[in-house]
């Protein structure tokens, strides 16, 4: 036999055992290991994934539901909530409950422990587990992922829905500051990944969609932050929505292009999934701007922030859902 090849055939070995065995930890490890050897950043990124996909597929969706439940229960259509929830809709279920025992389990901060990386980040990791299984019985039991059968009104005030209340304040009080770091440390990464691919690859298809996608969090951040300190113009926003929509135009040139490889072929598929969940992001960013700047009523604004926060997260859900299939 090769000896060249002792090594892998060594290595799938070990890791069917593990498989077999549950050592989670110990496959997680030489995942680590693994993407250590092609870069640091690259394993960092790693140990990041899971509290990414968990927010992605729970936390959002929770968050969605939570607005319809409380506030927007007198406001949206029943086929505007039904639009909402087919956005957050997963390939393989659409069952949150099954989603959470998936996608935030105990396990949610083994990555960040074992690389010890960002070590508060895991402890707000595993706050934020304990939060969520918390509030989940309580959440079974009012029904809550079906509040389209609600009628409209105000907060609940029955029992178990009071009960469900503090717990969901709690869970609150734990998502947020969990998804402040990962959001920071995710764009940073994903900065940090472009120089990678630039380094690599030069600016090929792969650079082109993740420089989008920064871009389209870092005009998010440049509004919020914007209307917080109330430093923001119209103008500005204008200009950012403008830079954004030409960083969207530069998959122009790869739409009929023959590409050198089956990943390039992959990023240009997902940026052609991604055409309606842009658009919509696009359009929000241009109503808020156009109506602005026509001095339109403060809660005519306050709905435009919400459809271009909306229409964000729809577009990070599909990304990062797609983007993991296919790379």
């Amino acid at each position: 036999m090769n000896p060249n090849w002792l090594f892998p055939i060594g290595l799938v070995l070990m890791l069917t055992l593990m498989g077999l065995t549950g050592a989670s930890k110990p496959i997680a490890r030489v995942d680590l290991w693994l993407d250590q050897r092609d870069a640091p950043l690259t394993a960092e990124a790693n140990a990041l994934n899971p509290l990414v996909e968990c927010l992605n597929r729970v936390d959002v969706r929770w968050r969605l539901s939570y607005e319809a439940y409380v506030t927007q229960r007198g406001k949206q259509s029943i086929e505007q909530w039904i639009a909402d929830r087919r956005d957050y809709a997963d390939d393989r279920s659409n069952d949150l409950r099954t989603l959470q025992g998936d996608y935030c389990s105990a396990k949610l901060s083994d990555k960040l422990t074992i690389l010890q990386f960002e070590l508060p980040l895991a402890t707000l990791a595993d706050r934020y587990v304990q939060a969520l299984r918390d509030v989940a019985p309580l959440t079974a039991r009012i029904d809550y992922y079906e509040s389209k059968r609600l009628a409209p009104g105000g907060p609940p005030t029955t029992e178990p829905e009071t009960s469900w209340q503090t717990q969901a304040q709690a869970y609150l009080d734990a998502s947020t500051p969990l998804r402040q770091q990962v959001e920071r440390l995710d764009l940073e990464q994903r900065r940090g990944q472009l120089q990678l691919i630039e380094a690599r690859l030069h600016h090929d298809i792969h650079w082109h969609l993740l420089a989008y996608m920064i871009q389209a969090r870092d005009t998010l951040n440049q509004l919020s932050d914007g209307l917080k300190n109330r430093s923001l113009t119209p103008e500005q926003l204008g200009s950012a929505t403008e830079q954004l929509q030409r960083a969207w135009a530069a998959k122009q040139q790869f739409r009929s292009a023959l590409l050198p490889s089956k990943s390039a072929e992959d990023a240009r598929a997902l940026w052609d999934d991604l055409i309606g969940p842009s658009q919509h992001y696009l359009d929000a960013l241009n109503t808020l701007h156009q109506d602005w700047r026509n001095k339109a009523e403060p809660q005519r604004l306050s709905d435009d922030y919400y459809a271009v926060t909306r229409g964000y997260d729809s577009m990070i859900s599909h990304y990062n859902r797609l983007a993991r299939v296919q790379f």
